[in-house]
Protein backbone atom coordinates (compact mmCIF):
# COMPACT_ATOMS: atom_id res chain seq x y z
CA UNK A 1 0.00 0.00 0.00
CA UNK A 2 2.77 2.48 1.11
CA UNK A 3 4.86 2.25 -2.50
CA UNK A 4 0.60 2.46 -4.53
CA UNK A 5 0.69 5.79 -2.49
CA UNK A 6 4.61 6.59 -3.05
CA UNK A 7 3.91 5.98 -6.59
CA UNK A 8 0.33 8.44 -7.03
CA UNK A 9 2.54 11.10 -5.46
CA UNK A 10 5.19 10.55 -7.76
CA UNK A 11 3.29 11.04 -10.93
CA UNK A 12 1.07 13.99 -9.45
CA UNK A 13 4.47 15.95 -9.31
CA UNK A 14 5.65 14.49 -12.49
CA UNK A 15 2.73 15.42 -14.33
CA UNK A 16 3.08 19.50 -12.21
CA UNK A 17 6.50 19.25 -13.69
CA UNK A 18 5.05 18.61 -17.53
CA UNK A 19 2.96 21.67 -17.67
CA UNK A 20 5.53 24.06 -16.07
CA UNK A 21 5.90 27.08 -17.65
CA UNK A 22 8.28 30.29 -17.55
CA UNK A 23 5.85 32.34 -17.35
CA UNK A 24 3.35 32.28 -14.23
CA UNK A 25 0.60 34.53 -14.65
CA UNK A 26 -2.78 33.47 -16.24
CA UNK A 27 -3.79 34.49 -19.83
CA UNK A 28 -0.63 35.03 -21.05
CA UNK A 29 1.37 34.92 -24.11
CA UNK A 30 4.66 34.72 -24.69
CA UNK A 31 7.27 33.56 -27.89
CA UNK A 32 9.18 29.98 -27.36
CA UNK A 33 11.81 27.75 -28.49
CA UNK A 34 10.01 24.29 -27.11
CA UNK A 35 6.56 23.51 -27.15
CA UNK A 36 5.98 23.17 -22.91
CA UNK A 37 7.07 27.47 -22.92
CA UNK A 38 10.52 26.74 -20.99
CA UNK A 39 12.98 28.19 -24.05
CA UNK A 40 13.19 31.53 -24.83
CA UNK A 41 16.73 32.27 -25.97
CA UNK A 42 18.19 30.26 -28.18
CA UNK A 43 22.16 30.05 -29.95
CA UNK A 44 21.61 29.29 -33.29
CA UNK A 45 24.79 29.12 -36.33
CA UNK A 46 23.93 31.01 -39.32
CA UNK A 47 21.71 29.69 -42.32
CA UNK A 48 20.07 27.31 -39.78
CA UNK A 49 15.54 26.93 -39.35
CA UNK A 50 14.80 27.58 -35.75
CA UNK A 51 11.17 26.61 -34.97
CA UNK A 52 9.28 29.04 -33.02
CA UNK A 53 6.03 29.22 -31.14
CA UNK A 54 3.40 31.90 -29.80
CA UNK A 55 2.06 30.41 -27.23
CA UNK A 56 -1.14 31.00 -24.78
CA UNK A 57 0.03 30.22 -21.06
CA UNK A 58 -1.75 29.31 -17.75
CA UNK A 59 -4.98 29.83 -19.39
CA UNK A 60 -8.22 30.28 -17.10
CA UNK A 61 -11.03 29.37 -19.64
CA UNK A 62 -11.62 25.69 -21.96
CA UNK A 63 -11.61 27.05 -25.04
CA UNK A 64 -10.09 29.38 -27.32
CA UNK A 65 -12.72 31.42 -30.47
CA UNK A 66 -10.09 33.79 -31.88
CA UNK A 67 -7.03 35.71 -31.12
CA UNK A 68 -5.19 38.83 -32.01
CA UNK A 69 -1.30 39.50 -31.64
CA UNK A 70 1.11 41.60 -33.53
CA UNK A 71 4.83 39.86 -33.22
CA UNK A 72 7.74 41.91 -34.20
CA UNK A 73 10.72 40.62 -35.32
CA UNK A 74 14.13 42.21 -35.18
CA UNK A 75 17.39 41.13 -37.05
CA UNK A 76 18.85 39.44 -39.80
CA UNK A 77 15.83 36.73 -40.12
CA UNK A 78 13.25 35.35 -42.77
CA UNK A 79 10.06 33.79 -41.36
CA UNK A 80 9.65 30.64 -43.61
CA UNK A 81 6.41 29.61 -42.55
CA UNK A 82 3.45 30.73 -40.61
CA UNK A 83 1.13 28.34 -39.24
CA UNK A 84 -1.78 29.64 -36.99
CA UNK A 85 -3.56 27.15 -35.02
CA UNK A 86 -7.33 26.08 -34.39
CA UNK A 87 -9.88 24.72 -36.94
CA UNK A 88 -10.24 26.86 -39.86
CA UNK A 89 -8.52 30.37 -38.84
CA UNK A 90 -9.67 33.50 -40.89
CA UNK A 91 -6.38 36.17 -40.56
CA UNK A 92 -8.21 39.63 -41.46
CA UNK A 93 -4.82 41.29 -40.19
CA UNK A 94 -3.71 43.79 -42.50
CA UNK A 95 0.11 44.39 -41.87
CA UNK A 96 3.33 42.14 -41.59
CA UNK A 97 3.43 40.50 -37.84
CA UNK A 98 -0.12 41.26 -37.49
CA UNK A 99 -2.86 38.74 -36.69
CA UNK A 100 -6.39 38.77 -36.12
CA UNK A 101 -7.44 35.53 -36.46
CA UNK A 102 -11.35 34.20 -36.02
CA UNK A 103 -11.68 30.19 -35.70
CA UNK A 104 -14.41 28.07 -37.50
CA UNK A 105 -14.69 26.12 -34.24
CA UNK A 106 -13.62 26.57 -30.36
CA UNK A 107 -10.27 25.12 -29.74
CA UNK A 108 -9.51 23.56 -26.25
CA UNK A 109 -6.44 24.91 -24.14
CA UNK A 110 -3.91 23.41 -22.75
CA UNK A 111 -1.34 25.29 -19.74
CA UNK A 112 1.14 26.17 -22.65
CA UNK A 113 -1.07 26.34 -25.67
CA UNK A 114 0.57 27.19 -29.59
CA UNK A 115 -1.30 29.88 -30.89
CA UNK A 116 1.19 30.33 -33.90
CA UNK A 117 4.53 27.74 -35.53
CA UNK A 118 6.68 29.61 -37.26
CA UNK A 119 9.88 28.91 -38.95
CA UNK A 120 12.36 31.43 -38.64
CA UNK A 121 15.48 31.19 -40.93
CA UNK A 122 18.60 32.80 -39.05
CA UNK A 123 20.88 34.74 -41.99
CA UNK A 124 23.66 35.35 -39.60
CA UNK A 125 24.74 35.13 -36.21
CA UNK A 126 23.67 38.85 -34.97
CA UNK A 127 20.42 39.03 -32.29
CA UNK A 128 17.30 38.28 -33.23
CA UNK A 129 14.41 39.58 -31.13
CA UNK A 130 11.02 39.06 -31.00
CA UNK A 131 8.22 40.73 -29.66
CA UNK A 132 4.58 40.98 -29.17
CA UNK A 133 2.28 43.38 -28.44
CA UNK A 134 -1.89 43.76 -29.41
CA UNK A 135 -2.94 44.08 -32.65
CA UNK A 136 -3.84 47.68 -34.57
CA UNK A 137 -6.65 49.11 -33.89
CA UNK A 138 -6.89 46.79 -30.37
CA UNK A 139 -9.95 45.06 -30.05
CA UNK A 140 -9.31 45.72 -26.15
CA UNK A 141 -9.71 49.50 -25.70
CA UNK A 142 -6.64 51.15 -24.11
CA UNK A 143 -4.57 47.93 -24.26
CA UNK A 144 -1.43 47.72 -26.53
CA UNK A 145 -1.52 43.91 -25.58
CA UNK A 146 -2.53 40.47 -27.63
CA UNK A 147 -6.55 39.91 -26.81
CA UNK A 148 -7.86 36.59 -26.84
CA UNK A 149 -12.05 35.39 -27.90
CA UNK A 150 -13.85 33.35 -26.00
CA UNK A 151 -17.29 32.13 -25.45
CA UNK A 152 -20.33 34.59 -25.90
CA UNK A 153 -18.40 36.84 -27.45
CA UNK A 154 -16.58 37.95 -24.73
CA UNK A 155 -12.91 39.66 -25.44
CA UNK A 156 -9.99 40.21 -23.00
CA UNK A 157 -6.75 41.48 -22.94
CA UNK A 158 -4.01 39.01 -22.39
CA UNK A 159 -0.71 39.86 -21.01
CA UNK A 160 2.49 38.85 -22.47
CA UNK A 161 5.66 37.34 -20.87
CA UNK A 162 7.73 40.33 -21.11
CA UNK A 163 5.60 43.79 -20.52
CA UNK A 164 6.93 46.71 -18.57
CA UNK A 165 5.36 50.05 -17.83
CA UNK A 166 2.66 49.87 -20.33
CA UNK A 167 5.30 48.48 -22.76
CA UNK A 168 6.14 45.68 -24.67
CA UNK A 169 9.67 44.10 -24.12
CA UNK A 170 11.81 41.87 -25.96
CA UNK A 171 9.51 38.24 -25.38
CA UNK A 172 12.27 35.83 -26.82
CA UNK A 173 15.95 36.50 -28.63
CA UNK A 174 18.38 33.84 -30.67
CA UNK A 175 21.97 34.65 -29.78
CA UNK A 176 21.52 37.31 -27.09
CA UNK A 177 21.27 35.82 -24.26
CA UNK A 178 19.98 37.53 -21.15
CA UNK A 179 17.62 40.02 -23.45
CA UNK A 180 14.62 38.57 -22.35
CA UNK A 181 13.51 40.04 -18.95
CA UNK A 182 11.69 37.23 -17.26
CA UNK A 183 8.95 37.06 -15.40
CA UNK A 184 9.71 36.45 -11.79
CA UNK A 185 7.89 33.17 -10.81
CA UNK A 186 8.28 33.77 -7.00
CA UNK A 187 8.40 36.79 -4.88
CA UNK A 188 11.18 36.99 -1.98
CA UNK A 189 9.44 35.77 0.65
CA UNK A 190 8.05 32.81 -1.03
CA UNK A 191 12.29 32.22 -1.57
CA UNK A 192 12.91 32.38 1.97
CA UNK A 193 10.17 30.61 3.33
CA UNK A 194 12.44 27.36 1.18
CA UNK A 195 14.68 27.63 3.96
CA UNK A 196 12.57 27.63 7.08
Amino acid sequence: MKKLVVLALASLLIANVAFAVVDPDTNSMGVYFDLTADTYELAAGPYMSTPTYVMLTNPDFDALYGYEYTLTVEGNASILATVLAGTGPIDVGNDAGEHIVGLASPMAVTPATVITTLTVFNLDTNPIHFTLSGALPNSVIGSNTPALLLAGDVIVAAGTSSYMDGTPMVNAAINDAGAVVAVDEASWDQVKSLYR
